[in-house]
């Protein structure tokens, strides 16, 4: 008898607890986040709505006014979460379609709104009337470099013996211009023509007289990338960019003439320099909801030298919108005969009008690919590191970026045969950003 005693005491006391911690009712989240819906209240909404899944009670409804609620709070992200399950549910809600496919849109999922929108209800369809124009989007963006060493290193070099020699880089621009093409509702291409003219100069210690011969160089680009949208927030890219260039040739009496990083070496007795490169690659991102991950690799042939690379990327959204934005990225990279790990970090904060964008980035950049390939570090000089800032400013039609970036260089000293030594001198360069891209 004692026993049960004891065990009806427990029931009463488990019941209590439950009791005590359900708090909300079916018809209680029903009724109030209804009423919070027709009034426009949405923090209130996603409050109780955050507390009744917590305590287990989840319904249709609560899934579509929890969505429309962080919606209008611009909470892109989340708003896909709860608005993707609703639909799940009920696939013929027209408010939800109409609501799913702007949250695509507005969080920057735009193969995902094409892709949704073929699943749409045909009068919505009508209504929103999707266009997918040949080019829908126009961008030019120039890069000015410059050696913040240079006049310096002209006039004195205290590490240089008799014969040595070092390639010093004055300034380069890059003037870029690129198109968008929305293929289809699962395919987009992306492509871009740069050219970037040259200064540098050929330095020689002479008896301990530094001896400097100005050359010019200019090299053009081709890059192109395709994105497949292959469904649930899954995306691929494929890219290519295939590079030409030609510099002055100061010494074309020489049989060995050591271009790029200071390791291709070519015979020629011609006034210029040609060469090309090639860099080739590919990316699988999964989109998610509080997180964006990008597994990457791509070979190339800068400089004469075989490369590959490969690395993860990741984004987190931590408050389910695009407002704060940590990244970061992982690559290892190798380069015969060496590999290295580059790291980079960073912190995006965004808002309808302006985004800002600090990063940082560490580790030897050395014929170094990134953004999809989109970014080479090909410079006879090795980055070995880079830390920048942009400001961006978005219009109706048009989206205007500035940015500034300062980088330590390194390099390596050669002989008057023009071999490479293990002898290294440091510089810094700055670089500075700006485009436009208009949207049609």
């Amino acid at each position: 008898m004692g026993k049960q005693i004891v065990f009806i005491i427990a029931l009463w006391f488990a019941a209590t607890a439950n009791a005590q911690k359900a708090t909300l009712s079916f018809k209680q989240v029903d009724s109030t986040t209804y009423a919070l819906f027709l009034k426009q209240d949405w923090k209130p909404i996603i409050k109780m709505g955050k507390q009744s899944r917590t305590e287990g009670i989840d319904f249709y409804y609560l899934k579509v006014r929890m969505g429309i609620a962080y919606f209008k709070e611009n909470k892109m992200l989340s708003a896909i979460q709860f608005l993707e399950e609703a639909y799940t549910v009920d696939n013929y809600d027209v408010v939800v379609q109409e609501y799913l496919y702007w949250a695509y849109r507005y969080s920057g999922l735009e193969l995902e709104s094409r892709l949704f929108y073929s699943k749409m209800n045909k009068m919505l369809k009508d209504q929103i009337n999707l266009v997918q124009p040949f080019v829908s989007a126009l961008d030019f963006n120039v890069l000015t470099t410059n050696n913040l060493d240079y006049d310096e290193m002209l006039k004195e070099d205290a590490v240089s013996e008799n014969n040595d020699i070092r390639f010093i880089s004055k300034n380069y621009q890059l003037f870029s211009v690129g198109m968008n093409h929305p293929l289809s509702k699962r395919v987009n291409l992306y492509h871009q023509l740069s050219v970037m003219p040259t200064t540098s100069v050929q330095q020689e210690n002479v008896a301990g007289i530094l001896q400097n011969e100005t050359y010019k160089g200019n090299e053009s680009r081709y890059y192109t990338d395709v994105t497949v949208a292959l469904g649930n927030r899954w995306y691929l890219d494929t890219y290519l960019n295939v590079i030409f260039g030609k510099y002055d040739n100061l010494n074309m009496d020489e049989t060995i003439i050591t271009t790029g990083n200071g390791r291709r070496s070519i015979t020629s007795s011609s006034s210029t320099i040609n060469y090309t490169d090639l860099v080739f690659g590919g990316s699988l991102t999964k989109a998610s909801y509080f997180m964006r991950n990008s597994v990457n690799a791509s070979v190339s042939n800068l400089n004469g030298l075989n490369q590959f690379q490969a690395g993860y990327s990741m984004a987190l959204y931590p408050l389910g919108s695009t407002l704060v934005v940590p990244f970061g990225s992982i690559q290892y990279h190798s380069q015969d005969p060496d590999s290295n790990m580059v790291f980079t970090g960073g912190l995006s904060i965004n808002t309808d009008k302006f985004s800002l964008t600090g990063f940082g980035t560490v580790g030897d950049l050395s014929n170094f690919i990134a953004n999809n390939g989109a970014i080479i570090y090909n410079q006879s000089a090795t980055a070995l590191n880079e830390f920048g800032l942009s400001l961006q400013f978005s219009g109706k039609n048009s989206t205007v970026k500035v940015g500034y970036s300062f980088m330590e260089m390194e390099d390596n000293y050669y002989t008057e045969d023009f071999n490479i030594t293990t002898k290294t001198f440091n510089f810094n360069q700055q670089n500075i950003t700006a485009g436009i891209t208009w949207k049609f």
